[in-house]
């Protein structure tokens, strides 16, 4: 009879053990690691490749604990893909302890750079090119190559850049045209030269030395007034043009060996007398 009596409290207290010692083996389990994960230096690197911190890769080859016993042909291909001195180090040693590399400071922010109120900075496309407005719509004016021809002797003579016609397509009746520029990331705008060129049957000649901004002629250099109103972006203002063929000259855009002698913007203004740079 005591012994039927005491069968209640047995059942009970397998009622708390078994699921105890359930958890403790599936902790057990989860603490062991399966015998298929080993590291490789294949692993490490396409660890690295992925973007993981340097301080994952070194906990995960310090947990493997295991050194690598590599050559130096090896290591020279590991560096060459990119893995960090600290990286090799516990390759080959994982033992020795680990010390973070300290946070990068963070960069001072810089001031957005502030450009002038211009109601047509805004409306101008972003694709780099010259563009003149009718009221508040944009015409892209067309980037033209320049061609050229040698005259005289083959050392003695000399090299003449030209647009084909005798005019500029785009013609202009005011005298004071506003034009608005966007440069590519590769030019400033002191590589912009507004130059006048010489009409001559059916093409425009520029004198000077074409693709070189010191080998123009300086009686054909017209300046102009540029002011930022954008990122990459400048308002042109030539002075007052009373007639004549124009270029806005792209300086270093020449290409002899391919037959191209320079790039630029032209245009013309229709007056009734020859400009006079003032």
């Amino acid at each position: 009879m005591a012994a039927s009596r005491n069968i209640p409290n047995v059942l009970i207290i397998l009622r708390r053990f078994v699921p105890v010692v359930a958890l403790s083996a599936v902790l057990a389990m989860a603490q062991t690691p399966p015998p298929d994960t080993a590291l490789t230096v294949e692993e490490v690197v396409k660890l690295n490749r992925a973007g993981f911190s340097e301080e994952l890769i070194v906990t995960k080859i310090k947990k493997y604990a295991k050194a690598f016993d590599l050559s130096t042909e090896e290591l020279v291909e590991l560096k060459k893909q990119g893995l960090s001195d600290n990286i090799i180090r516990f390759l080959l040693d994982p033992t020795q302890p680990y010390t973070p590399p300290p946070p990068l400071a963070a960069a001072t922010a810089q001031p957005s750079k502030k450009y002038p109120d211009d109601s047509l900075a805004i409306l101008t496309p972003s694709e780099p090119g010259l563009y003149l407005f009718n009221a508040k719509t944009p015409s892209k004016v067309d980037l033209k190559v320049m061609l050229g021809i040698h005259k005289g002797k083959l050392l003695k003579g000399k090299s003449i850049a030209y647009l084909a016609g005798p005019s500029a397509k785009l013609r202009l009746r005011t005298t004071k045209p506003i034009f608005y520029l966007r440069l590519p990331e590769s030019k400033e705008i002191s590589d912009v030269v507004l130059i006048s060129l010489l009409e001559k049957g059916d093409r425009r000649e520029l004198d000077g030395i074409p693709g070189l901004k010191t080998g123009l002629n300086p009686d054909d250099v017209w300046p102009f007034d540029q002011a930022e109103v954008g990122p990459k972006l400048f308002k042109l203002t030539p002075p007052a043009l009373t007639g004549g063929e124009f270029l806005f000259f792209l300086v270093g855009a020449a290409e002899p060996d391919k037959g191209t002698f320079g790039k630029g913007y032209d245009f013309g203004v229709d007056a009734d007398s020859p400009a006079k740079k003032k």
